[in-house]
């Protein structure tokens, strides 16, 4: 069955919005899809609803941003509870963070003079907001180069002190939060943690590993296959789409490993079919 475990939308640092990544995972042929926003839940009933309408299994997800956050080590929670509050406390902590940065960023832009005319402080009122929000913004009305953007943000956030991220949780604590809210932790594009040691002292808390992505070169696939039989994680499927600078939506080539979604059981949401009169 294809699937796509791990999508994102302008809830967090995605370009496309949730009902719109919903229909492109439809239009591609997806049948079981998976709204994975940075630390939040806000886009999954516009998505779910869309994914529903167009006959498509829903998972219930997100992607937890963990300690530090440079690594890369985002963990994945599928199929959890939205409302489960420890979890909830938890995402809290990571949002604070994102907000205080994406402010940090704003006084940067003003410093420089640009951005002034486009409204940047509404995002104050956002229930959730990331740099990435901003860059789309600025991208758009070519007000900065991509790279000269990233810099921008970097003179930002990168002189916060030691403790700024003290509230983003370890990559256990995360885990151990995905567990109790009845989900499935999967580790993320493996392959993008810089310290592949500190990727690997997790792998005996996680029930799967995102093997199969195009965050992957083709020759790390041999690499985290074997990785992940090594430790019985299942291979998990996702394109980690944000559609960034426009790009389109290509649905991953690997089909989800069935006793994957067997273990996500009644937590893989199925659309209700309406009786005939």
């Amino acid at each position: 069955m294809l699937a796509d475990l791990h999508m994102h939308s302008t809830v967090s640092d995605g370009w496309r919005d949730p009902d719109e990544v919903a229909n492109l995972a439809a239009d591609k042929g997806v049948r079981v899809m998976a709204l994975t926003d940075h630390d939040t839940f806000f886009g999954v009933g516009r998505a779910r609803a869309v994914a529903h309408r167009r006959g498509l299994g829903y998972v219930p997800a997100l992607e937890v941003t963990t300690y530090p956050p440079n690594q890369f080590r985002h963990i994945l929670g599928h199929g959890v509870d939205l409302n489960h509050p420890a979890l909830l406390a938890m995402l809290q902590r990571t949002q604070g963070v994102f907000r205080k940065q994406t402010e940090a960023w704003i006084r940067v832009l003003r410093e420089q003079g640009i951005g002034g005319d486009l409204g940047l402080d509404a995002y104050a009122y956002k229930p959730t907001v990331m740099p990435g929000a901003v860059l789309k913004v600025v991208l758009q009305h070519g007000l900065m180069t991509e790279r000269n953007a990233w810099d921008s943000v970097r003179k930002a956030v990168d002189f916060m002190p030691a403790d700024f991220y003290a509230p983003i949780p370890s990559p256990q604590e995360a885990i151990e939060a995905i567990h109790a809210a009845g989900g499935l932790a999967v580790h993320a594009h493996p392959g993008l943690v810089p310290d592949q040691d500190l990727m690997k002292e997790v792998l005996h808390l996680l029930d799967g590993l995102e093997v199969y992505t195009r965050r992957h070169k083709p020759e790390q696939i041999p690499i985290y296959e074997e990785l992940a039989r090594q430790h019985g994680l299942l291979m998990t499927v996702g394109s980690d789409y944000h559609g960034f600078n426009g790009e389109d939506y290509e649905a991953p080539k690997k089909l989800i490993d069935i006793r994957y979604l067997e273990r996500l059981g009644s937590r893989v949401q199925w659309p209700v079919l309406e009786k005939a009169g």
